[in-house]
Parts: C-alpha cells; structure tokens; sequence
C-alpha cells in the first residue's frame, strides 16, 4: 500500500510596528478529506484588521471543513465582507489552500498575491485562471503536488518589504522568487523556509516593519509515525502478539514504563539498559532497548511531556535529555502516533474510589490525545 504524503504547515509572522495584534490572519484545518490553509490580509492594521482577517478565516475554515464547494465558500465571504467606500477594495483579502490526500492542490486568491511553487530548485507562480464568483474577480488553480513540493504563501507586508527605503520598489514578487530557489532547498522543512523569507522580510524592513507580514509556507512530504507502547496488555498471553506487532511498526518507537519495558525486553531478547543520570530530578531516569528510539517510565513522564507540549516551539532548541522533554520532541516531530495502551491496572495508578477502568492512566492518556489533536497531530489510541 503506497504511504499517502502529508501537507506539513508553518506560519511566520511580523507585526507592523507599533502595533500589538497582527491584521493577517491564518487559521489551517486537518480532515479525512483535504488539509486547508485559510490566510487573510484585514486592511490597516492593528485591531481593526485583526478583526476582520479573524472574520474572513473563521468563515472560509469553517465552509471549508463542512465540504462546501470552494466556489460557495468564495461567494459567502465576498458577499459577507464589505467594500471600503473611499479605497473601493475589499476590507480583507483572502487565499485558500486545500490539499486533497492525493495531493490535488487547490487554490484561490482574492486581492492577494500569487502563491509561489518551489519544485525541484525552481521557483514559478502556482497556476491559477482568473474567474468570476458572486461579480468578485479572483484567481483559481489546480495542481497535483509531488515529494517536495512546496507552497509558500505570503501577504502584501511582504510583497512591499523595503519599499521607499532599501528597495524602492519593495521586494516584490520576482524577488521573493529569487531567494526562495537560491536559499530553500528540498531538505528544508515548511518551518524553516517561513522563517527564513520572513528573516529576509525583516532585515528589508530594517527591523522596522511598515505592515503585518505573513509567510505561509507547506511542504508536501512522506508522513513522519511514532507508535508508543504503554502498559502491559492485561492477558499476559497476548505480550508476545502486542511487543512483535510495536516492533514491526512503521516510524520511530517508544516505550513509556519499566514494566512495558521489560515486557518489550523479555519478548525480544534485548535488554533493558538503566541510564542513571537525572537530568531532571522531577523526572525518574530513562534507560535503552536497542533498536527502541526511547526508553521512558510511564505515568510521571507522560504527564510532564504534556506540559512541555505547551510550548512545542521551545522543544526544537531544548537541549535537556530527560525523559519528558525527548519523548515530548517525539510527539511533537510525529505526524501520526499510534498508542498502544495496556489495560492491566497498575494498583499504584488507581484510586480506590473508581471503577478499575477508570484510572491515572486513562485521564492521562486522553490528556495527551486531546493536546496532540490540538496540534494537527493524528492519534490513534488502542486499548489492549
């Protein structure tokens, strides 16, 4: 069975000087059918533009995700948002992105700029045709996207980085063209290539932005899996069965408990190995299995490896190697995770008060299922 390729999403953001909220908006969703970026341009800046950028998102990401047809989604936003009087221009500009688990790209653009296709070190505009939906022109293309690809979306702030100073006429689109296929190759991740177009933005703006910048940038590439083994199964007899399929999983592994890990141990005839090192004193020791990618005790460290997801862009430049923070950077470097959940109650988990189903571990695990979920993560939780 070929292995379907996942849009990876990253957004960067500049506000414009002197101002607290930036006036583009993104809002991104996952579904079984299509990924969709919604990214909008609310004119001005500040609160206003927040406002009416949050507005434009919100509709199309919420169309969008109930399957409604693009050209529907179109015209209830251009029919929803007004028109200013003096400019004679829409109060927000808008752009979808929607990319079908083919790979099938769709995209539209209202008042906004071109989307850029980075493929194989070439940059071109991202095919679009001009239309008319609901009497507002806007532009619409279709692409079946490979391994690689990339679309970077940005808006105006971007565009007219420099203007009137560095670069006369700003950055504009050949510009932005031109450093994305000199200086983003195919190794790049999405977050990198956002962040280093909107570096750029910066540094033309001197550190001083004249408008809200936004960079989106979405990289098409084979899905990153992580299975979690935690909890022995509660018949003893279906060790074997559970620890040779964990082991035959697709991705990286990892083991969340000591008695899950000499279950693994036992089966595979590796041992466990203790690393006695407390990087953290608040976190017990991790140890290795070989073959394993991490080796962690259970209950404690889940619960501290949600916290730590708090912030997931703090993992990137952790350097600590206790067990919470690595198997934090594992989920959060995970597309898709599968858990494997041992029901056998571990009496030091299980209050009294509650029916055996019912322990630490279960609201721990739906803890983390809801924290991952909220990431764009897709988990998959299956009690054995």
């Amino acid at each position: 069975m070929m292995t379907r390729l996942y849009p990876e999403i990253a957004v960067a953001q500049l506000c414009k000087a002197g101002e607290e909220l930036c006036g583009d908006r993104v809002e991104s969703t996952r579904t079984e059918t299509a990924t969709t970026v919604v990214i909008s341009d609310g004119l001005g800046s500040g609160v206003k533009a927040n406002i009416l950028a949050t507005l434009t998102t919100k509709i199309a990401a919420s169309l969008v995700k109930r399957d409604i047809p693009l050209a529907e989604v179109v015209h209830t936003i251009t029919e929803t948002l007004p028109v200013c009087r003096e400019r004679k221009i829409a109060y927000s500009t808008f752009q979808i992105i929607k990319i079908h688990p083919d790979c099938l790209a769709t995209v539209i653009e209202f008042d906004s700029p071109g989307t850029f296709l980075l493929r194989g070190g070439q940059v071109v505009p991202f095919p679009t045709i001009a239309r008319e939906i609901g009497g507002k022109a806007v532009r619409e293309g279709r692409l079946l996207l490979d391994e690689n690809d990339v679309l970077v979306a940005v808006s105006d702030g971007v565009i007219h980085a420099g203007i009137g100073g560095l670069l006369k006429l700003g950055w504009d689109w050949p510009g932005i063209a031109t450093e994305l296929a000199a200086n983003c190759s195919p190794a790049d991740d999405a977050e990198a290539i956002a962040a280093h177009i909107l570096g750029c933005c910066n540094g033309y703006y001197l550190g001083n932005p004249g408008d809200d910048s936004t960079v989106v940038a979405v990289k098409i590439r084979r899905p990153r899996r992580l299975t979690l083994f935690t909890g022995p199964p509660a018949n003893r007899e279906m060790d074997e069965q559970v620890v040779r399929r964990f082991l035959r999983s697709e991705g990286k592994l990892a083991v969340a408990g000591g008695t899950t890990a000499n279950i693994v141990s036992r089966v595979s005839g590796r041992p466990v190995k203790v690393d006695l090192d407390y990087q953290d004193p608040a976190i017990p020791p991790k140890a290795a299995i070989e073959g394993i990618d991490l080796v962690s005790e259970g209950v404690l460290t889940l619960t501290a490896a949600i916290n730590r997801l708090d912030d997931p862009r703090k993992l990137r430049g952790a350097h600590r190697r206790d067990g919470a923070t690595l198997l934090a950077k594992l989920l959060n470097e995970a597309d898709r995770i599968d858990i494997l959940a041992g029901t056998a109650v571990n009496p030091a988990h299980q209050n009294p008060n509650f029916p055996a189903h019912i322990n630490i571990k279960t609201q721990v695990l739906a803890s983390l299922r809801v924290k991952l979920e909220a990431l764009g993560k897709q988990v998959c939780v299956e009690w054995v």
